[in-house]
């Protein structure tokens, strides 16, 4: 938990407290497991209860908090072969979006993926990691929201902030330059109307993450 004089906004809304707890998890501030008190909460982010318990409850739902009534609300631990498995189906689903849909894609759609671009660029300029990941999620969903199929449409939107926390710079994944500059590729590919090159594209972005996890997490095939 950060410290009581840790410089922070008064009198928050119930979003800015949000962000402020998402930014804190997403760059390590508050660490996975970390038991979350409401009066210490409440000291740091100068806030009141409700605002804080309505962000908490809302970061529940994204499986970003882990809430247990009368036991703890803590930030939830990271669950490494879920999140590379998550990683994995999504890099496969936004490849096959972008070569089955960027042809389909209207003009207002694009000005969308160039402005989610641009949150993308901010977000990695500021070493912003919360605004990164929606950023990113953004971005992707865009292009998934133009598919005809709902139950595509469905599983992309499924690359929630769980996923996101794994986005920060690791070993083993894209940093965030790195995957800036695949995305401006992909965007350019897209104002192309070129399908294949965008899911090329997005299918090297997702190269490390699709290695890490067949070699590391995926359960070998059982024995007929």
């Amino acid at each position: 938990m950060p410290a009581a004089d840790t410089p922070h906004l008064r009198r928050l809304l119930r979003d800015e407290v949000y962000d402020t707890i998402l930014g804190a998890i997403l760059d390590g501030t508050l660490e996975p497991g970390e038991v979350l008190h409401d009066e210490e909460l409440m000291t740091w982010l100068g806030s009141s209860r409700t605002p804080i318990r309505e962000a908490l409850n809302r970061l529940a739902e994204e499986d970003v908090v882990e809430l247990v009534p009368h036991r703890h609300t803590r930030v939830a631990p990271i669950d490494l072969a879920a999140i590379n498995e998550g990683l994995f189906v999504t890099g496969t689903i936004h490849e096959h979006l972008a070569r089955t849909n960027t042809a389909n894609l209207t003009d207002e759609q694009i000005d969308e993926l160039e402005r989610q671009l641009g949150l993308v660029s901010d977000a990695v300029e500021s070493d912003d990691a919360a605004a990164l990941g929606r950023a990113i999620r953004g971005y992707f969903l865009v292009v998934a929201q133009a598919s005809p199929n709902s139950v595509l449409r469905a599983k992309a939107e499924t690359l929630s902030l769980k996923l996101a926390r794994f986005l920060a710079p690791r070993e083993n994944l894209r940093t965030p330059q790195e995957a800036l500059e695949f995305l401006r590729g992909i965007t350019a590919a897209v104002k192309d109307r070129d399908g294949d090159r965008a899911g090329d594209l997005i299918h090297e972005l997702h190269a490390t993450t699709r290695s890490n996890f067949i070699d590391h997490f995926r359960k070998p095939d059982s024995e007929d």
